[in-house]
């Protein structure tokens, strides 16, 4: 179970992705991710899956920046669970 701080922390980082989807590094939507449950599953190439349960989001690596549309989807899932 998440500590006040945890979840205070995570809220924080829903937001500042929301915020700007167009600047964010595959690294910090990694974290979040984790943080709300999805496990990391290799996939083929340069594409890496989350799972957690029945859900699945197939993100592909690439350097700079992920795409915006994975970033909202990411963020839809991880609202699903509050």
């Amino acid at each position: 179970m998440a500590t006040g701080d945890e979840r205070d922390r995570l809220a924080a980082m829903r937001r500042r992705l929301a915020a700007r989807p167009n600047a964010v590094r595959f690294g910090e939507l990694r974290v979040l991710l984790i943080a709300h449950g999805f496990a990391v599953r290799s996939g083929r190439g340069s594409h890496v899956v989350f799972e957690r349960g029945e859900q699945r989001l197939t993100i592909p690596y690439r350097p700079g920046t992920v795409l915006a549309v994975y970033v909202r989807r990411a963020l839809a899932l991880c609202e699903e669970d509050r």
